[in-house]
């Protein structure tokens, strides 16, 4: 008797300590997924910095092009979304609104921006969550960034006339949050195409391939589903709320999905399996086979540009 009482006493400590091992691993791994990027580390400066890395010519871009510097309201979280409005100097026009990846800002997507002013559109950039200057806390891989999208959209579809055209178009990090986005009724009403290039398809993918080249000696199940655990502890959402899938099946805007081959940030499959979610009947996946993550724009740019313009027309 006495020999059971001490095994049930020893499974009891024994099952307290791998569940206290689990939880401070998945408080780990919460700090470390939630908070990917920085304000210090995305400042505007950093932008105009990989401006001038892919010899982007910065001084003719606002030579030519207004920039009006806005800020836009949060509805979620209250903060304040800070926002680049660029134009040719009509406002009432067809409007991009432009998402930049994971250590971006809204400078360092000016040259997709470029590309659609010299197509008539206006175009309007924004900081995502703790990038440049929108101080926003934690990184959600699109969740909850996809709120502040939905805010810019409401902000352009109250300066343009029902008869313009809105698009929506999000890069890596961004696509996931364009691609969310298409949950929001909002957002279906309101936004005419969306565009994603090169999409996370959800967070505990990325999460699993981070964990796999870090090499930390534990198990990344374990890992992840203590970094679930804290997630959805601290923040109230789990990883399966950010698959994007779910929400591009919910979608009824005609949508892009760009995707490469040769990527191994968000792998080929990616932008394939929200490709096959979309139920809209309208939808178009691009794919090409030896370039970069999130530089089809750079390495193909007459391609890019007319497999576009062609969808949104």
């Amino acid at each position: 008797m006495k020999a059971l009482k001490f095994l049930i006493v020893l499974l009891i400590i024994l099952a307290v300590g791998i569940a206290g091992i689990g939880f401070y691993a998945g408080t780990q791994v919460f700090d470390g997924s939630v908070q990917m990027v920085t304000n210090e580390t995305t400042t505007l400066q950093s932008g105009y910095d990989y401006l001038k890395a892919i010899q982007f010519d910065i001084s003719t871009f606002q030579q030519t092009y207004q920039i009006e510097r806005v800020e836009i309201d949060s509805t979620f979280d209250g903060h304040i979304i800070p926002a680049d409005y660029i134009s040719s100097g009509n406002l009432n026009s067809d409007t991009v609104i432009l998402v930049h990846g994971m250590g971006g800002n809204r400078v360092s997507v000016y040259p997709q921006a470029e590309m659609f002013l010299r197509n008539g559109y206006n175009v309007l950039t924004y900081d995502q969550r703790s990038s440049g200057e929108n101080t926003a806390q934690y990184t959600t891989y699109g969740y909850w960034e996809s709120k502040d999208l939905i805010d810019c959209v409401r902000f352009i579809d109250a300066q343009i006339d029902e008869s313009k055209q809105l698009v929506a178009w999000g890069v890596s990090f961004g696509g996931a949050t364009v691609g969310i986005a298409l949950g929001d009724v909002d957002f279906n009403e309101k936004v005419d195409h969306a565009i994603l290039d090169c999409p996370i398809s959800n967070m505990r993918d990325m999460l699993e391939v981070r964990m796999k080249e870090m090499d930390t000696g534990m198990p990344v199940d374990l890992l992840l589903a203590g970094g679930n655990f804290v997630t959805n502890m601290k923040l109230k959402f789990s990883y399966e709320d950010t698959e994007v899938m779910r929400y591009a099946a919910q979608g009824t805007v005609p949508t892009l999905v760009i995707n490469s081959r040769a990527d191994t940030v968000t792998p080929f499959y990616m932008g394939e399996d929200i490709y096959n979610a979309l139920s809209v009947e309208k939808k178009k996946l691009y794919t090409v086979g030896d370039i970069s993550h999130g530089n089809i724009h750079l390495m193909a740019p007459v391609e890019y540009e007319q497999v576009v313009m062609d969808f949104i027309r």
